[in-house]
């Protein structure tokens, strides 16, 4: 996908293209789902986010700046919308066993016994997930799960960097003290 493909369909969506806001949505949907589902941890309620966060892109697109990466700006949406869902729920359920997302990607090792305990482990920490504080699970859903970068994940929440920063060593600190605990981190 060329940059200069998406910022013709942002252009064209701008002037009320929906044909151009379909191939935005193709480009993002399994990104935006993947995210959204890491946060509210049900799939079902998942798709209902995500279709929130495209109802108000293309709400709103005419508002999009493009000195922001039109990534930064969709996520900040899915943020916004998982938030808004989440309060209007008062209750967090914890993710059932057959929907965590695991992390073996980034466990991942060549040995298949390795890669089963990376597994195994990559699922207690989506689990644990759950009880970090809102900030914090935020802040490492973005940096550990989602991949992005500091800068992207400020502009996202509109935590100062030294708040990402912080965040983010409490969330690894409570992980890995809950880890421990429980006796798989070691050090």
């Amino acid at each position: 996908m060329h940059e200069q493909s998406l910022n013709e369909w942002i252009a064209r969506c701008q002037q009320g293209d929906t044909a151009a806001f379909g191939q935005i949505v193709t480009l993002y949907q399994s990104q935006i789902f993947a995210y959204v589902f890491r946060l509210v941890g049900n799939e079902d309620d998942a798709k209902d986010v995500v279709q929130e966060t495209f109802l108000r892109a293309w709400t709103y697109c005419k508002t999009y700046d493009p000195k922001f990466r039109f990534r930064t700006w969709l996520y900040t949406i899915a943020t916004n919308c998982s938030y808004d869902y989440l309060r209007s729920k008062k209750t967090l359920v914890p993710y059932a066993e057959e929907n965590i997302i695991l992390l073996s990607d980034q466990l991942a090792n060549s040995n298949l016994e390795q890669q089963l305990l990376n597994r195994n482990i990559a699922s207690v920490i989506a689990q644990l997930t759950h009880s970090l504080t809102p900030k914090q699970k935020l802040v490492f859903t973005l940096k550990y799960l989602e991949g992005l970068e500091t800068e992207e994940i400020t502009v996202i929440t509109r935590l100062t960097a030294e708040k990402v920063k912080s965040n983010l060593y409490l969330a690894k600190k409570n992980i890995k003290e809950a880890l421990r605990k429980m006796m798989i981190y070691e050090k």
